[in-house]
């Protein structure tokens, strides 16, 4: 379908797409997603056949289904890259078991954050990338953690750090800055595209489970995520090497909007700093080892650096 203006661009409204898609006049439509936007843009159509998964929102809209995941794949456990693959798997179409997804990066966007790194004194390539935020305060480490593991990072390898965030994120950049001693560069105004340039570029990317955490998987970046109270089977980084730094509560995982357990979320606020660079040293030597390089500095017991 052409439109005027593509989604997400100024101006662009689901009504737009709504009245896009209608005068195609498609006579099938499948929903791969469930939502509520799908769901509004499948109706919206006027498709004689509109085909959806047995488990989505309003399903008796759809007047043919597929069946559930669960029952697709023969497992409870369904991640949620396998779920979008429902249809293909049991239209028996062959997927390859290495199916990665994909990101791409806009040249513009690389070459304003190449500058930017190089009026910084970054090389490309030469830095460690962290998102400390989450959508949920109990898919977040705490900032201090995240500040100690920045200086014992930038310690330990000799690379300089760069912290990420959306721009009404900056406040949690702020607080990570006044508690750590040592320098570090803090960018809550890059634009998403940007953001992309900036993950493809670095040498390792620390997060939550977070959307430039996924992002990063996509990327092929290796990753360590500092996991929370969100279902590892589900939302684990998918496509890329990657550690995990998690707990083992028997409360986990749940909703997140709350801790109906402990008050506090004990599954990331109990995680350690030690726990998390510990991670980061063996992601960089499995790193520096498919290189063939050798990134990694010496070995030994780090302490945090006194401010």
């Amino acid at each position: 379908m052409r439109s005027r203006q593509a989604p997400g661009a100024p101006g662009w409204s689901k009504s737009e797409a709504a009245r896009g898609i209608r005068r195609r006049r498609y006579p099938v439509v499948l929903n791969l997603h469930g939502g509520t936007t799908s769901l509004f843009l499948s109706l919206a159509s006027g498709a004689g056949r509109r085909i959806g998964q047995r488990g989505f929102r309003a399903s008796w809209c759809y007047n043919a289904h597929i069946p559930h995941s669960s029952a697709v794949w023969g497992r409870g456990k369904i991640h949620t890259i396998e779920h979008q693959l429902t249809l293909a798997r049991w239209l028996r179409i062959p997927i390859a078991d290495a199916a990665r997804p994909n990101l791409f990066v806009a040249e513009d966007a690389r070459r304003d954050v190449g500058v930017r790194l190089s009026e910084s004194g970054i090389r490309p390539n030469g830095y460690v990338l962290i998102q400390p935020t989450a959508t949920l305060f109990t898919k977040q480490w705490p900032e201090h953690g995240f500040a100690e593991l920045a200086d014992r990072l930038a310690q330990r390898f000799s690379l300089p750090v760069v912290f990420s965030a959306g721009s009404r994120e900056s406040a949690v950049l702020e607080r990570i800055r006044s508690q750590a001693c040592r320098r570090h560069m803090y960018w809550s105004d890059l634009p998403l595209q940007a953001l992309f340039a900036l993950i493809e570029g670095c040498r390792l990317f620390v997060g939550n489970d977070s959307g430039p955490t996924h992002a990063a998987a996509a990327l092929r970046r290796p990753l360590v995520v500092v996991w929370g109270s969100s279902d590892y089977d589900v939302w684990r980084p998918w496509g890329t090497d990657n550690e995990i730094v998690r707990s083992a509560l028997p409360c986990m995982p749940c909703p997140g909007y709350s801790c109906e357990e402990h008050g506090d979320p004990r599954c990331i606020l109990d995680i350690g700093a030690d726990a998390v660079l510990e991670a980061c040293e063996r992601m960089m030597s499995r790193s520096a080892a498919a290189s063939g390089g050798n990134n990694v500095a010496s070995s030994g017991s780090i302490p945090p650096c006194a401010p």
